[in-house]
This record gives C-alpha cells, structure tokens and sequence, in this order.
C-alpha cells in the first residue's frame, strides 16, 4: 500500500510539473527555508523524504527537478535532517520501555521495506526483511545454515535455544546477514560475523519446550544499511489482530530434503492458546500445554508453514504505521511440515525484560 502510494505520489507530481527547476542530482540546495545544507538527489536516494511521504503523502523539501517521471528532492545533510525524539521525550511518549526506545531510533534511521523452511512460501525481495540472520554451523569445514535469527541491535541476534543445544553438540560459529541468498558455504567477510557469545535464557531445558530462546553477541558491531537492520520488538501482551508473516532458509518440500537458498516468507495467523493446546494434548515435552510465554500461528489449510531450518528465524508483523516490522515470536517447534496443526513460537513480548538487561545493560534506568 505504501509503496503504491509513493508510486502514485511520483507520477502526479511528473504531470503537475513539466520544466525542471535548473538544479541537477549533486548540485548544493536548500532543502527548506530554515535548512540550509542540502544535495540534489533522486527522491528514491532521500530516506528523509521518502519517509514523510508515507506518513503524510508529502514531503517538505524543495524540488531541484525531474529525472525522467522521478522526482529530484533537495535532500537535507544528515546533519541537517530533523533530529530524532530526544530520549527523555521518547521514554514519556512510551513509558520507559527499553526496548520501545530502541524500536523509535530505528524508525527513525532506517528505511522501511516496501511493501522457515517456508512450506507454500514466496522469495523475499532484498531489503524486505534487512534484519533477517542465517546461523552457520562449522561442520567438516564447510559452513551448513541450520537455523535463523533476528538482529535486535547492531550487537545481538535474537534465536531458538534449541538451535545452539544440538544433538551433536556443535554451535553456530558465524552469523550471516543482510543477504537474500546463502551462496557459499564458507566464511564471507563481506556478509559474515563470528558469534562471540551465547546466552541461554535461565529457564530453559532441553527436556522441554518452553522458554526456547537465546542471544548471540556478535563479535563486531553490524555494519547497517538498508539491506541490513534491526528488527524492532513487539511489547504489547495481546495477540497482533493482523497477518503475521514467516521467514526462513528451510526446508522447501514435505518429502524430500530439499532446502532453499533463497529466503522466502509466508502469511499465517495466530491461532488461539485453547485451540493450540487441543493439537498438542499429552506431549511429553509440554507438561503444562501452552503456556502464556508462547504463541501459536498457522494457516488452517496447511499450504504455509515453517519447517526444518527455520527455527529461530522470526514470526513478524506490520503491527504500527510506519512500515516497520516487529518480532512477534521466535520459530519453536511444530507438528511437521505443511500440517494444518499450528505451529508454536517463543512469546518476545513475555521476555523484554531480560532482553533488554543483556542487549542494552547501561542505555536508561527505570
């Protein structure tokens, strides 16, 4: 919607002005009466603008001319751009939530994507999911992408606990991100960070499936663009009333081991605790059914569902106006792959607490 919206933003102003206004892409400019300090760009180039336009269908900077049908903007200088809330003004507006503090920084800076294995899945565009991660497990010195994970800051990705308590022991070395294919199997410096440290949540255990969920500090700060960006957090308890989507490297058929290099993602929706919990009567491993600490998401015809090698990757949703996603839950565990049967995902929203204590230790005091 906010993509077509822009497109037909372009296309009105090429028919309302058809002379240039002399200035061409690179030429200094002003992008407003009290900004001084801007350069001519393609409207596509000037995240600040194209941000404007989607919250109001305008934006406020002076037009250098037209390449084409596309807009040039007077783009402000980052220096000269509209400074972010402030802090204090950020933490009153949402209630010295940490994590929603971090959520507005990336609203902010970032631009907003237009718009597990994933059984009845389609290929995501670049940039679409820019925090979407591919864990890397060193086996036989070939690099073989296990899990996912989301990036939560420039430091931590947020994943499954069962994804680094493997049968054979072996954890994820490297983290992959900011990319829509996998490509190699060995260590990219390009694309590739090595996990540094691993942190369990307290209360997990292997004999259960609850609490599944970890962070993995990276061992240098990610590089961030518009392919590559923090997710932000979904606070609020209640479930999200809109379509959630799924993404992941999984695998891609029910009967054969095949998985896609390429990320794809699915719509499913979120299916009720009471309705979950009859799927997953008298399991071992769930002694007290589903808990309040997970959510359940699926889509009653079974044509989308994660798989094998989407664990830990995100179930995500559009859930504010400003285009960005928030991480609903994390992929934990299912009844196969393409079943009608729900899956069951990790509850962000019940865990806040202890990610911001360990992702964002010395940021504010409540």
């Amino acid at each position: 919607m906010h993509h077509l919206r822009l497109c037909t933003y372009l296309i009105l102003l090429s028919l309302k002005f058809s002379v240039t206004l002399g200035l061409f892409i690179g030429d200094r400019c002003k992008p407003q009466p009290q900004t001084s300090g801007g350069t001519c760009v393609l409207l596509d180039d000037c995240p600040v603008a194209i941000r404007a336009i989607r919250e109001n269908d305008n934006h406020p900077f002076k037009r250098c001319g037209f390449s084409g049908k596309v807009e040039i903007v007077c783009c402000p200088k980052g220096e000269d751009q509209p400074h972010p809330t402030s802090t204090v003004k950020t933490e009153a507006k949402f209630g010295g939530r940490i994590a929603d503090i971090q959520c507005q920084k990336i609203v902010e800076t970032s631009i907003p994507p237009l718009g597990l294995h994933i059984i009845g899945g389609e290929t995501a565009s670049p940039g679409e999911f820019p925090h979407m991660v591919a864990l890397g497990y060193n086996r036989s010195d070939v690099l073989e992408f296990d899990c996912g994970g989301s990036l939560i800051s420039e430091n931590y990705v947020l994943t499954a606990a069962h994804c680094l308590d493997t049968l054979d022991q072996i954890r994820p070395s490297i983290a992959r991100l900011g990319v829509v294919e996998i490509k190699e199997p060995r260590f990219n410096r390009e694309t590739d960070i090595i996990i540094a440290d691993i942190t369990f949540y307290p209360q997990y255990s292997r004999k259960e499936k609850y609490h599944d969920l970890a962070l993995l500090r990276l061992e240098t700060p990610a590089t961030l663009s518009p392919n590559l960006n923090p997710i932000c957090l979904h606070t609020k308890d209640e479930n999200p009333t809109v379509p959630l989507t799924i993404t992941g490297w999984g695998k891609t058929s029910t009967t054969r081991d095949t998985r896609s290099n390429i990320l794809l993602k699915a719509n499913v929706s979120v299916v009720p605790i009471s309705q979950c919990t009859e799927s997953y009567m008298n399991w071992r491993r769930l002694p007290n059914g589903i808990a309040r600490t997970q959510i359940c998401a699926g889509d009653e015809f079974g044509k989308h569902d994660t798989c094998q090698g989407d664990s830990g990757g995100p179930l995500q949703a559009l859930t504010e106006q400003d285009g960005n996603y928030r991480l609903i839950g994390v992929t934990s565990f299912g009844r196969g792959c393409a079943s009608t049967v729900p899956g069951v995902y990790t509850r962000v929203s019940e865990y806040l607490d202890w990610i911001e204590e360990i992702v964002w230790p010395n940021k504010f005091q409540r």
